[in-house]
C-alpha cells in the first residue's frame, strides 16, 4: 500500500467508523439487510458527507417499463441544455443491496450542472430480494429506454455510462452487453472503483480495511452469496474482470488506494489496455472507497466528476 496517507477529514471519520464497527456499534450489513427493500432503495447519503448542489437543475421522474416491472429513473438537465445534448447514465453503488436515485442524487445533479449533458439515474432492484441478474437487467432496460425515447431531448447516438462501486460493475457490464447484444451504442464508459471480481481473489485482507469501514471477509462472503446466489462468481456476466474486453468502447477507470477493491480495479484497467481499447486509468493514492459521493469531505469528488465529463466529451 502507498505511503501517502488518506486525506483528512475522511481519515478521521472513517477511522471512527472502523473503530465502532469493531465494537459492533452502529449500522452493519446485517442491520441494513433487515430493512425492507423499499426502505433500502430510498436510503440517502448522510449530510455529514455530502454538500448541497447550488446550481439550478431541472429534474423529471419517470417510470421505465422493465422486465421486472417499472423502474424509477430520474432525468437531470440544466435549464439551458439544448435538445440533442449527450446522454449520461450514472449508476449508484451500495453493495448491490442499498440505494436508489436518492443515494446519488447530488452526484447526478453535479454531473448535469458541470457538463450540460442530460444525466439519468435509476433505482435498480436490490439484493437479496432481487439477486443477479435483476439489477443489471434494470440498467440495460433504462439504457435501452434512453436510446429509444430520448428523455430530456438527449441524442440517442451519444450516450455514455458510468457508475461507482457496484455501479462500476454495472457500467462495465453495460458496455459488454451493448457490444455483444447489438444494444444501444455506448460511446464511453467509466467504472469508478468498480467491483470487478466476485471471486474476491484480488482482495488482500492483510492490508486492513481503513477505507471500507465494517467490511470483513465474512461481510464480503455474504454480499457475494446474496447477489450471486448459485451462479459461478467467475461468470463474466457477473464479474467483468473475466470477460473478453476487445472492441469495448473507450473507458475511464478510476481506482483508489484505500480500497479493498483496488487490485481488481487495477487488473480491469490492465486488461482493458491489453485488449487495445482507448483507456485512461487514474489512481487516487489518498482516497478511500466511496469518495466520489463524499463531496463535503474532499475536493477529489469534484475533480473526478470533471474528469468523467472531460473523458466522455472526447467521444460524445
Amino acid at each position: 500500500m502507498s505511503n501517502t496517507p488518506m486525506a483528512q477529514p475522511m481519515r478521521a471519520l472513517l477511522g471512527a467508523m472502523n473503530a465502532l464497527a469493531k465494537l459492533n456499534v452502529g449500522p452493519t450489513m446485517e442491520s441494513f439487510m433487515a430493512k425492507p427493500h423499499a426502505e433500502r432503495i430510498a436510503h440517502k447519503n448522510p449530510g455529514l458527507m455530502t454538500r448541497r448542489v447550488t446550481a439550478m437543475i431541472d429534474t423529471e421522474d419517470a417510470h421505465v417499463e422493465g422486465r421486472g416491472g417499472p423502474i424509477h429513473a430520474r432525468i437531470y438537465r440544466r435549464p439551458d441544455t439544448a435538445p440533442g445534448a449527450p446522454g449520461y447514465l450514472f449508476v449508484h453503488g451500495g453493495g448491490f443491496a442499498v440505494g436508489g436515485v436518492n443515494f446519488c442524487d447530488h452526484v447526478c445533479r453535479e454531473l448535469a450542472a458541470r457538463s450540460g449533458f442530460v444525466v439519468v439515474g435509476l433505482s435498480y432492484r436490490l439484493a437479496p430480494d432481487h439477486p443477479f441478474p435483476a439489477g443489471i437487467e434494470d440498467c440495460q432496460d433504462v439504457l435501452t429506454w434512453m436510446a429509444k425515447e430520448a428523455p430530456g431531448g438527449l441524442d440517442p447516438e451519444r450516450i455514455a455510462v458510468a457508475g461507482e462501486s457496484a455501479g462500476g460493475n454495472f457500467a462495465a457490464l453495460l458496455a459488454l452487453w451493448s457490444r455483444d447484444n447489438n444494444g444501444p451504442r455506448v460511446a464511453h464508459h467509466a467504472p469508478i472503483y468498480p467491483l470487478a471480481d466476485f471471486t474476491t481473489s484480488h482482495i488482500d485482507w492483510s492490508e486492513g480495511n481503513a477505507g471500507n469501514p465494517g467490511i470483513t471477509p465474512e461481510v464480503s462472503d455474504a454480499v457475494v452469496a446474496m447477489y450471486c446466489m448459485d451462479n459461478d462468481p467467475a461468470n463474466p456476466l457477473l464479474s467483468p474482470m473475466f470477460a473478453d474486453h476487445k472492441d469495448l468502447p473507450p473507458a475511464l477507470v478510476v481506482t483508489c488506494e484505500y480500497d479493498l477493491l483496488r487490485n481488481e480495479g487495477i487488473a480491469l484497467a490492465t486488461s482493458y489496455r491489453e485488449a487495445g481499447i482507448d483507456l485512461k486509468h487514474v489512481h487516487m493514492d489518498d482516497m478511500p472507497h466511496g469518495y466520489l459521493l463524499m463531496t463535503r469531505l474532499t475536493k477529489r469528488s469534484y475533480e473526478t466528476m470533471d474528469l468523467m465529463i472531460a473523458e466522455a466529451k472526447r467521444y460524445l
